[in-house]
């Protein structure tokens, strides 16, 4: 019974990442993460199943060193998702100097879902705020023809808000890259220490934060919702970014 229940959730993996690389968000390391694992899940469980190969491990320090690694990421996985879970609050009434809107993904020119959540969420604060300016990051990604902060500010265009309260950093190719890279610009004005309003998707704002931080900002949330259709591959892949980010984006 244990076997069947892994081998389905490995098939679920594997389909969530056909569903959503086909019909949603194109194919991308983040999108395959889920596949990839269920893959593995699937081929460890089936063969628990129907013996095909003898993957038998006799050594006792390796057993040993397997189950604890099993454990722990079992373990880590439920703590990190629940800190991302418990991490998300609105705080639109914060005292800030620029509204950050981060980057997700384009297909063509067309914005994400995920992304358009982020759009419809930062111009509702920007009608609400008239002298707020904001800062749109994302760089050029495959499959993309424009930047995606080009794309973003056409969008924040089209919704009427003025181009004098727009700044475009279009050379991140990542949540760190984000941060650093509009450090840079901002410090070319000798601002220290900017207060910013992130706006991104729920499953995305506690390692955005925490990125924000180590670059120097103080930063606030204004999370998005994200589409139904993409939420479970979001919040299984922000798992291994956040682990990703805990380690290697200093």
């Amino acid at each position: 019974m244990k076997n069947k229940i892994f081998i389905l959730l490995g098939i679920i993996g594997i389909l969530d990442t056909i569903i959503v690389a086909i019909f949603i968000d194109g194919v991308n390391t983040g999108v395959m993460v889920p596949g990839i694992v269920g893959l593995i899940v699937v081929f460890i469980f089936l063969n628990r199943e129907y013996r095909w190969f003898d993957l038998t491990i006799r050594s006792r320090w390796i057993k040993g060193i397997l189950k604890l690694t099993m454990i722990s990421l079992i373990i880590t996985f439920v703590l990190i998702e629940s800190i991302i879970i418990f991490s998300v609050k609105s705080e639109a009434h914060a005292e800030v100097d620029y509204l950050m809107i981060l980057g997700a993904g384009l297909r063509g020119e067309e914005i994400s879902l995920a992304l358009q959540k982020r759009m419809e969420k930062g111009v509702e604060y920007l009608n609400s705020n008239p002298d707020a300016v904001v800062i749109v990051s994302g760089g050029q990604g495959t499959g993309e023809k424009i930047t995606e902060a080009e794309a973003m500010k056409k969008y924040l265009l089209d919704q009427g808000v003025s181009e004098a309260r727009i700044i475009k950093e279009e050379t991140s190719t990542s949540t760190m890259e984000n941060f650093k890279n509009t450090r840079e610009i901002l410090l070319q004005d000798n601002i220290e220490n900017p207060r910013i309003l992130i706006v991104t998707n729920d499953f995305h704002m506690f390692r955005s934060k925490l990125l924000a931080r180590r670059n120097g900002f103080i930063p606030y949330g204004l999370p998005s919702t994200t589409p139904i259709s993409i939420l479970p591959n979001c919040y299984i892949r922000e798992y291994f970014a956040v682990v990703k980010s805990l380690i290697f984006d200093r």
